[in-house]
């Protein structure tokens, strides 16, 4: 899918709402601008905040989807009233 733009005088090109769209970016979002073989090439990046970093590490994803199919096979514990009694459920 080809499109045209024009270069503004300070350089800028607009990305059509439905290529935007299509790539899931919206306004304020950041792209990575890299040049291979004389073509220019975007590809969209999402910063995340060093603050919330650990949650992106693989370690954590990979808890993440395990904890996710736990509860799609319905893997859950039921509710405690104390937390020696989550503790008993977390040692059988």
């Amino acid at each position: 899918m080809a499109t045209i733009m024009k270069i503004s005088p300070q350089g800028q090109i607009r990305i059509p709402k439905k290529i935007m769209a299509m790539l899931g970016i919206e306004k304020g979002d950041y792209v990575e601008v890299d040049v291979e073989e004389r073509n220019i090439v975007l590809k969209p990046r999402k910063l995340i905040d060093p603050s919330q970093g650990w949650y992106w590490t693989r370690e954590w994803q990979e808890m993440e989807a395990r904890v996710d199919e736990e509860i799609e096979k319905d893997q859950l514990s039921s509710e405690f009233e104390t937390a020696e009694q989550g503790l008993k459920w977390l040692q059988k």
